[in-house]
């Protein structure tokens, strides 16, 4: 089903293009971990390094625990939210994020079965650093996904920056020059990650399901600063109204989000995505990011960029159109899973920035 507008707002992104379709962008940043497991920083500092870096939400994931959320850490610092998750963290790989949940999934169940406790406790549950290269070309012990008979998740990451900034990184002198202009170590989604997420999406678009794509940190705060981390890959939610200023209902507004695909991925340290848009209309219906419409005898895609870019309109299967600009507009009569990804040109050549959820025209 698709979704109503919401009363208009407007945002005006670095690039001077005001926005005027009603929903509210807020860029938050997705798998971090604070001394609560692993990770070197404290919630209070984490939380300011977020403010620092123009966050509007971040989620809490520390591995098997949800302590900060008994200890009451959830709720608004400045002006971003903090929601407490937490990631499943088998020895073997198989992690997997849990938010909107009161209760601990044991990490001794397998896959199946913490992805069906945590729906049970009717939250989102997401696939996490799905893919990693190859051992001589990744510094780190690595955690994939293997399990892909499971489902019932919410969503996957698409793109895991420290997973990806990381690739390479294999001697002192590269550590140096990727921490001194990481941007230039940054390459973007693998490859096959996006082609598992293209297979998973259409595969669940047959069922009228959706397979949510996030974009996510692994935050630890080692080496590379939490606040330099927050200024990267964040995923953007789209929510009506803005924020309402009490913790559950805009909790509720963020996981509503999330849940619905109503999302983009992007890279804002290239250029701040707040703006973006993708949408699909048909006579006066029009749905964003997330939506479904029905295709009828022909519907428009439209996307909108806060700054020129090379915009690639794809599908599962195929790219469907291309533009260079700020704006794409494509008609299309066939039903499918629409994307949209975007790219930057710096540092001599196009790099990846924004990864939209698809809309799905029945």
């Amino acid at each position: 089903m698709g979704f109503a507008t919401p009363a208009r707002a407007e945002y005006t992104g670095r690039g001077g293009m005001a926005v005027q379709d009603g929903w509210h962008d807020k860029a938050g940043v997705i798998h971090v971990h604070s001394r609560y497991s692993d990770g070197r920083g404290s919630v209070e500092a984490i939380m300011r390094a977020a403010q620092r870096a123009g966050t509007d939400f971040l989620v809490l994931t520390d591995h098997d625990t949800l302590a900060p959320l008994r200890d009451g850490k959830e709720g608004w610092y400045g002006r971003t939210l903090l929601l407490v998750g937490t990631e499943v963290s088998p020895d073997d790989g198989n992690h997997y994020l849990g938010l909107g949940i009161t209760e601990e999934v044991p990490r001794g169940l397998g896959p199946a079965e913490y992805v069906q406790a945590i729906d049970r406790q009717g939250g989102l549950g997401f696939i996490a650093h799905p893919d990693y290269p190859p051992p001589e070309r990744y510094p780190l012990k690595v955690f994939p996904w293997t399990d892909w008979s499971v489902r019932g998740y919410t969503g996957m990451e698409i793109w895991t920056y420290t997973v990806d900034w990381l690739t390479d990184v294999t001697s002192v002198w590269r550590l140096a020059a990727a921490l001194a202009a990481p941007g230039r170590f940054v390459s973007g989604p693998f490859p096959e990650t996006l082609a598992r997420w293209d297979a998973l999406l259409a595969a669940a678009w047959a069922q009228g399901q959706r397979v949510v794509g996030i974009g996510s940190q692994d935050a630890h705060g080692i080496l590379y600063s939490y606040r330099r981390m927050f200024r990267a890959v964040r995923t953007h939610i789209l929510i009506a109204g803005g924020w309402q200023g009490d913790v559950q209902k805009d909790k509720a507004l963020v996981l509503e989000a999330l849940g619905a695909g109503r999302a983009f991925v992007a890279n804002d340290d290239l250029h701040d995505a707040r703006g973006f848009r993708f949408s699909a209309q048909r006579g006066v219906r029009e749905v964003p990011m997330g939506g479904m419409l029905d295709v009828g005898d022909g519907a428009w895609l439209r996307v909108q960029a806060p700054v020129a870019c090379r915009i690639t309109l794809r599908t599962p299967e195929r790219v469907v159109a291309e533009a260079h600009g700020d704006t794409l507009e494509q008609r299309v009569t066939e039903p499918g899973v629409y994307r949209v990804e975007a790219r930057l040109w710096r540092w001599g050549r196009w790099r990846p920035w924004v990864f939209t959820n698809p809309v799905y025209l029945r």
